[in-house]
């Protein structure tokens, strides 16, 4: 199935109109569901809100503009690295997202727009975890040299 791009973006809208509150019920549903990935995130999830709130805004702004959508989504699998996120956390992410979307769209949510939206986490997740792997090639690795620097 396509991603039905106009789907997506009339939901970020209205993810945009609602605020954080779609994101603290993200976190809600994440912790509970999978607590072992609590311990990868701050005490106060203040900042983290807004951050995963923007990245959801964004994502579906530029859902049908991959030339803004894959560079941003490779940073962020670039820079979930410092968290030790893994491949496996990415189903947990998965699953809160499509909880969080089911509740807040309520009636809205058909099986259609459980496949697109599933769609496209699937693609932003692959974009994402190959962006870390290849960020984490071990063959980027410049052994030191006797005078301390890399690859001399």
């Amino acid at each position: 199935m396509a991603i039905n791009t106009e789907m997506i973006k009339a939901h970020g809208a209205a993810i945009k109109g609602l605020g954080t509150q779609v994101t603290s019920y993200f976190y809600d549903y994440m912790f509970t569901h999978f607590s072992e990935v609590r311990k990868m995130f701050p005490e106060t999830m203040t900042t983290q809100q807004e951050r995963l709130f923007n990245s959801l805004v964004f994502i579906a702004t530029n859902i049908d503009n991959p030339s803004a959508l894959v560079p941003y989504l490779e940073r962020l699998g670039e820079g979930h690295i410092k968290y030790d996120t893994r491949p496996e956390h990415y189903d947990a992410v998965g699953v809160s997202l499509m909880k969080t979307l089911e509740h807040f769209l309520g009636s809205g949510w058909t099986p259609e727009v459980a496949a697109t939206w599933s769609e496209a986490y699937n693609l932003a997740a692959k974009v994402m975890a190959e962006a870390a792997s290849k960020a984490m090639d071990p063959s980027r690795y410049k052994p030191l040299a006797s005078n301390g620097v890399p690859g001399a």
